[in-house]
């Protein structure tokens, strides 16, 4: 998993994504893939685990296809790849600049306060081996997402940890990476509940 050095805010990397999403009409995987490649992995965690805890993620079929494009980025970031591969059928899917950039705005101010708190800290936890260990956590969470979507919102649980853990790769905070893995175990202790009770 190739990362470069510098930290990015998440208001920063939401900004990015709705210029990206003004100048094209609409926000397609392809192009968050295309924003971002090639520098830190975190970004391409963060996005959709935000989408899926926003009105977005109630679209059919969303957290799916959102939970595939997270396990395909995180395994190929497992193996050291900087431009992640994916599938057009999945780099074609998006979503409409106005209902992105609503959703967007909603969130905003919860984004401002996180950026608030976040700093480049702990930094061991965020890289070496436990860049991988993060990775494979993205990945059982994503897991999650397919049948989690047969429950409205049910996917905002992983969708959370992954935010959490994509973040704290993205700002280079390792405090926020031990909340992503605590809120791991906590979303899969939810998801068993729901499928096995």
């Amino acid at each position: 998993m190739a990362e470069q050095q510098t930290a990015e805010s998440l208001t920063g990397v939401v900004d990015q994504l709705e210029d990206k999403a003004a100048e094209d009409g609409d926000l397609l995987v392809g192009d968050a893939l295309e924003e971002f490649a090639g520098r830190l992995f975190g970004p391409l965690l963060m996005i959709p685990g935000l989408l899926v805890m926003t009105p977005v993620g109630g679209i059919p079929f969303v957290p799916t296809t959102m939970g595939v494009f997270i396990i395909l980025v995180a395994g190929q970031s497992l193996f050291g790849r900087k431009h992640p591969w994916l599938p057009g059928i999945i780099k074609e899917r998006g979503v409409d600049e106005e209902k992105f950039k609503d959703s967007m705005e909603k969130v905003r101010p919860w984004l401002k306060w996180v950026d608030s708190f976040t700093a480049e800290r702990m930094t061991s936890m965020v890289t070496g081996p436990m860049k991988y260990v993060i990775a494979a956590v993205c990945i059982l969470m994503a897991c999650t997402m397919p049948p989690l979507e047969l429950l409205p919102f049910a996917c905002a649980i992983p969708g959370a940890a992954i935010l959490f853990l994509g973040l704290a790769v993205t700002a280079r905070d390792g405090l926020l990476a031990v909340f992503g893995l605590v809120a791991s175990v906590g979303a899969l202790g939810a998801v068993g509940y729901w499928m096995f009770s």
